[in-house]
């Protein structure tokens, strides 16, 4: 095909979107939009090279077709798996799960499978912590591999059973793909995100465009669809994220956008200045290294996040940036342009790709393996990951589960015993398991799990979705009808969200909510209240790892001031329920200096606010040996001048 410059600078518009928005978020909250603008060019070039090899050979070559993607698309990705993850298993070794992640991605990657990988893995593209996955971006390369599979396929039905109207059943099966795409977004949005079928119509608009007729003449609607297009995707950059759930019809703005800017490059409506901005040098140059560009600068950024403790600043991301951008110079110049020249028949250019693949995936796996922690750092940091309470699992409530009834009697920490200990609460109630199975034991009695993920104690009619609701008032229920001598009630207390004197978010409904279910459970012997814990701004594992214990870990002055406010309202709860015993493990979890991820021993979290198992039962000893050091007495109320 002969080259148009255009776009080109069609491609230097999208690649900046992604690299702005992965960088700095706040400048271009849209420009995630610059992979839909990548789907609809793939569309359009892969149309257009197919269908005029059909009108010059009627059949189309698949053997040189995917040998050509192949050469298109293998040797920089390739490259930059290979140098990330020699990056990531030298200098970043000890970063293990980065290290594991980055392989385990990368082998799905080289599969071709990386989208089904993301989906099943993470909570969402946008959800936190995806922003730790170096390979996440590679979910879209997928999609288009996918597409690469079944498309020629597709167009050649069309064009042989369809020969008069092909754009007209391709955009029927377009408009089938956006109704599941808008369908999917409303009810499984990690599907529709990451899923080629919901995707399907973005490529077709580019196809549909390719299949329009190029000779007409260029008319002034031709005319104004490059700026008007432009403007379009421009708006979407910095405006999608602000239409509702994505992709569906919130993508439809970047979709046509783009679709009208290639209208008028297809039909040679190119001039004007924006015409001139798209073909540009440097607009063409950034083009030309767009692939290598958006390979590289997604795993240089979250490997500058985490290089060190504290986040990344916006100096470091922009150089991470500019890192990316001479790599990708050197691949496009280097590796992509080398392995495009023809000169290798199609059969051996396609069964080489493959086979680097293959030994990429080895060499990725063995760079995995790599161990670069030293032996008594790894016992403490591998167990740390494993030291997790007995009954996660069978016996603890996820999200995910529906709640009909609460845990069978099996999961009592003495089985066929009656009951007469309890552990109410979230997935920090689930963390002290071993301290309430240990008072238990303690006063030869059984205990019972009532615990699930996000969902603190409280009456039946409130909580944090349906399930926490029914859940709650079944504990309650539950609660109400035995002779309890000890119930253990802990949560994530919202703590230190706002400035100091403030409340933080939550909090006050947090108390009133647990003093609204004590009203119902004065027939509790006693009732132990888990006070606020330390966190750590790093998963006690990774901090062990990466040695940097002190630098994760917040002083035990600043905590206590963090914790204060929580102490005030709970203490003040305490003094309206007799039977309330407040618990303050912070002496255990912290020394005069600082709360640590790692004392006596052992890690005091499994991951950055979940205390171990460890730390749990050995608090449970230090507890048994000194009650009175570690409950809290409600202090008599004091004016509060402080703003509520």
């Amino acid at each position: 095909m002969e080259h148009k410059p255009e776009i080109d600078g069609l491609r230097a518009i999208a690649v900046a979107a992604v690299v702005i928005y992965h960088a700095a978020p706040g400048a271009m909250p849209g420009g995630f939009v610059g992979v839909d603008v990548f789907f609809v060019l793939s569309g359009y070039l892969i149309t257009a090279l197919l269908v005029r090899e059909w009108a010059a050979n009627g059949r189309i070559d698949f053997t040189a077709f995917y040998a050509r993607r192949a050469r298109r698309l293998l040797p920089a990705l390739v490259a930059m798996l290979l140098g990330v993850m020699l990056l990531l298993a030298g200098p970043m070794g000890r970063h293990e799960s980065l290290v594991d992640e980055a392989a385990t991605s990368s082998l799905h990657a080289l599969a071709f499978l990386a989208n089904f990988h993301f989906q099943a893995s993470t909570g969402g593209y946008f959800d936190a912590g995806a922003e730790m996955r170096p390979m996440l971006h590679l979910w879209s390369l997928a999609v288009e591999e996918q597409f690469y599979l079944v498309y020629p396929l597709l167009l050649v039905a069309l064009l042989r059973f369809a020969p008069g109207a092909p754009a007209r059943r391709l955009a029927m099966l377009a408009l089938g793909s956006l109704l599941l795409a808008e369908y999917w977004v409303n009810i499984q949005p990690e599907r529709a995100f990451y899923q080629m079928p919901a995707r399907f119509w973005e490529l077709a608009a580019g196809g549909l465009v390719a299949l329009s007729p190029a000779a007409a003449h260029a008319g002034r609607l031709s005319r104004v669809a490059l700026p008007a297009g432009l403007a379009l995707v421009l708006l979407a950059c910095l405006q999608t994220g602000a239409w509702g759930p994505f992709p569906g019809k919130s993508a439809m703005p970047v979709v046509a956008g783009t679709s009208l800017a290639l209208l008028a490059i297809h039909r040679g409506a190119v001039s004007g200045w924006v015409a001139s901005l798209l073909r540009s040098g440097p607009m063409v140059g950034l083009g030309l290294v767009s692939y290598s560009l958006y390979l590289w600068h997604w795993p240089l950024l979250v490997i500058a996040e985490a290089a060190w403790p504290e986040p990344a600043g916006i100096g470091l991301r922009l150089l991470a940036c500019l890192a990316a951008l001479v790599l990708a110079w050197a691949s496009w110049r280097f590796v992509e342009r080398p392995f495009r020249r023809p000169g290798i028949a199609p059969a051996r250019a396609l069964g080489a790709g493959l086979a680097a693949c293959v030994l990429a995936a080895v060499a990725v796996a063995a760079l995995a393996r790599i161990d670069r922690l030293p032996a008594e750092v790894r016992e403490i940091s591998d167990a740390a990951r494993q030291d997790l309470p007995s009954i996660l699992g069978q016996c603890h409530f996820d999200t995910r589960d529906e709640v009909r009834a609460l845990k069978p009697e099996a999961c009592h920490s003495r089985p066929g015993v009656p009951p007469t200990y309890a552990l109410w609460g979230d997935s920090h109630a689930l963390a002290w398991q071993p301290y309430a199975w240990w008072l238990a034991e303690a006063g030869d009695a059984s205990a019972a799990p009532l615990t699930l993920n996000s969902c603190p104690p409280g009456p039946g009619d409130a909580g944090s979705g349906d399930d926490c609701v029914r859940f709650n008032g079944l504990a309650l229920d539950w609660l109400a009808m035995r002779p309890l001598d000890i119930l253990v009630i802990a949560q994530r207390w919202p703590i230190g969200y706002s400035e100091v004197g403030a409340a933080p978010p939550q909090l006050g409904e947090r108390v009133a909510a647990l003093s609204q279910v004590l009203e119902q459970l004065g027939h509790v012997r006693r009732i132990l209240v888990m006070g606020p814990l330390p966190d750590l701004s790093q998963p006690a594992p990774d901090c062990i790892a990466l040695g940097w214990e002190d630098s994760c870990s917040r002083t035990a002055p600043a905590h206590r001031q963090r914790v204060a406010r929580a102490w005030r309202e709970l203490d003040e709860l305490a003094r309206r329920h007799p039977n309330v015993e407040l618990v303050d493990p912070t002496d255990y979890f912290c020394d005069e200096r600082r709360c640590p991820p790692a004392r006596h021993g052992f890690a005091l979290f499994w991951d950055s606010n979940h205390i171990s198992a460890s730390a749990s039962l050995g608090f449970a000893e230090a507890y048994a040996a000194d009650p009175a050091r570690y409950t809290r007495r409600p202090i008599d109320a004091a004016p509060d001048t402080e703003s509520r």
